[in-house]
């Protein structure tokens, strides 16, 4: 009988990425005017920002943007503090959940808005999911702000998954390259 204990990495469960997934595209997929924004590279890029959390700041500093508090307890995490950005260069993980949602119908695509770019979006069923994995949010989950002082109760992982992504609304119309930049320039520390 083997005395090892099964090792299993959160990072690459089927369910939390995405259910992830489904919250950044539900909070993240439409701009103010309704127009798709989320192309494949932001959408990797977004969702590395929501596995590591401390990365946020840092980047809405360099975009200029205002600071916006995030809870310690998701900022201060030894994941969260590292530098691995395997996500953002492992396309398989993302394909693969993209995937899954289109063969679930939860996911539709946009090329109209920039005929260049094919933009990911929900589906009303995909926004009828999103909504349930949130359903014990308050009401006003949908277009305000969260509470920042209080963490979420601790039985809904997605609500404070998404609070996190609503941090992110105020980088939403930046362009893909920039957002690379941005990035880069964490990464190198400077």
């Amino acid at each position: 009988m083997s005395q090892k204990l099964p090792y299993l990495l959160i990072d690459d469960d089927f369910t939390l990425n995405y259910g992830i997934i489904v919250l950044i595209l539900y909070k993240l997929g439409l701009s103010t005017k309704k127009n798709a924004v989320l192309d494949f590279e932001k959408l990797q890029i977004f969702l590395y920002l929501v596995k590591n959390p401390s990365k946020i700041n840092p980047l809405l500093a360099l975009a200029g943007k205002k600071f916006t508090p995030i809870n310690s307890q998701y900022t201060y995490t030894i994941e969260s503090l590292s530098t691995n950005v395997d996500v953002l260069f492992d396309r398989s993980k993302l394909k693969f959940l993209l995937r899954q949602l289109a063969a679930r119908g939860m996911l539709e695509c946009d090329s109209l808005t920039d005929p260049k770019s094919l933009k990911y979006l929900l589906s009303p069923n995909g926004i009828q999911f999103a909504e349930s994995l949130t359903s014990s949010a308050p009401e006003t989950n949908k277009d305000s702000d969260f509470n920042f002082s209080t963490p979420p109760p601790a039985e809904n992982y997605f609500v404070a998954a998404l609070e996190v992504i609503s941090s992110l609304i105020a980088i939403q119309s930046q362009t893909t390259t920039r957002l690379n930049a941005y990035l880069n320039t964490i990464f190198k520390g400077n």
